[in-house]
């Protein structure tokens, strides 16, 4: 969705946004995330089988092959993670290593780093879902909110803004009809972009885009989503899910790491970093020196599987000893 200049000379965002940026380029900088939060996880399943199977041979044969960023790609198809656009984007522009692929794993890099970042099915998958999602961004700028829907999101901001009046929390609560026209569309556009996401019981794009709607309200009440986080860039100053997209500019730009002679990175956690690796259990960070880029996740707290598996573990060590305290006792008898 581009910015168009208004007649009075400022610039707005989309053709039913506000006339209150001074320049195109302030436009274009204030809104550059509006699809930013948007993931996808359709990709088939043997862009998953490849990933795995790149992973399986270097950790039974060792490599050297590829970069931090290569493997952390293959764990999230492996994993079957969502992927944003900038993923996917990196994962179509791989087609240019196809010249490679054919290379087995025990004779260079070629296939296995081609099969690490999903093989031919994975790099297809990307090209089509990156044209997919352009396409649909592009055509946003023809799309227009009905008077019914915008009717229905003035409602429910007022309603919203009323409930949270006195609401005594470190952030501004309230919303604009403006912002619920932004979480709206881009609503619009995961139904058709991200059919995974949808759940069987919708059965329009309209009311998968008020779901998001109500479900940005709810964030916006409580400083948390119910499930899965969206819109965050649309979130307002000091909310505790502000900002927790991954975005290059939490290391890189503010070059909040360094190497020293003890260390090979010094990581500098701001408080939004502490808020989410507490808040979600996990944090993503992009570090990026000239050409070197590397995707870094750190992780907080017990999983609950890492949790099953211990108490697994410590019946398995108790029945043990039981045994063998029974076994002693019959043979001192």
């Amino acid at each position: 969705m581009p910015c168009y200049e208004c007649e009075n000379g400022k610039w707005k965002f989309g053709q039913t946004g506000n006339c209150q940026y001074d320049t195109k380029s302030e436009c274009e900088t204030a809104n550059k995330d509006y699809y930013a939060e948007e993931t996808y996880n359709d990709y088939p399943q043997a862009a998953t089988n490849n990933a795995k199977r790149a992973i399986k041979y270097k950790e039974e044969n060792g490599s050297d092959c590829g970069t931090i960023v290569g493997w952390t790609r293959a764990r999230q198809l492996a994993n079957r993670e969502s992927l944003t656009r900038r993923t996917i984007a990196r994962m179509a522009s791989f087609k240019r290593h196809q010249q490679h692929k054919d290379v087995p794993y025990d004779e260079g890099c070629g296939g296995i780093m081609w099969d690490a970042w999903g093989g031919d099915a994975g790099i297809e998958w990307a090209i089509k879902k990156l044209e997919q999602i352009d396409n649909l961004i592009k055509n946003q700028e023809e799309f227009e909110i009905s008077e019914t829907t915008k009717k229905t999101l003035t409602n429910k901001m007022e309603e919203h803004n009323e409930n949270v009046k006195d609401l005594k929390v470190d952030w501004n609560p309230k919303v604009t009809v403006a912002k619920l026209e932004k979480v709206y569309k881009r609503g619009v556009g995961a139904y058709y972009t991200n059919p995974e996401s949808v759940r069987e019981t919708v059965k329009s794009p309209e009311q998968w885009a008020i779901a998001r709607v109500n479900s940005f309200l709810f964030a916006m009440r409580n400083g948390k989503y119910r499930s899965g986080k969206h819109d965050t860039d649309l979130l307002p100053d000091k909310h505790p899910m502000k900002g927790t997209e991954k975005k290059e500019k939490n290391m890189a730009k503010k070059k909040r790491y360094y190497g020293d002679d003890e260390h090979d990175f010094h990581l500098h956690f701001t408080e939004d970093m502490m808020r989410q690796l507490h808040g979600e259990g996990e944090l993503e960070v992009v570090v990026k020196e000239e050409e070197k880029e590397m995707l870094i996740k750190f992780t907080y707290g017990e999983k609950e599987e890492d949790h099953d598996e211990m108490e697994k573990e410590i019946k398995e060590d108790f029945e043990m000893y039981f045994e063998q305290v029974i076994k002693n006792l019959k043979e001192s008898k």
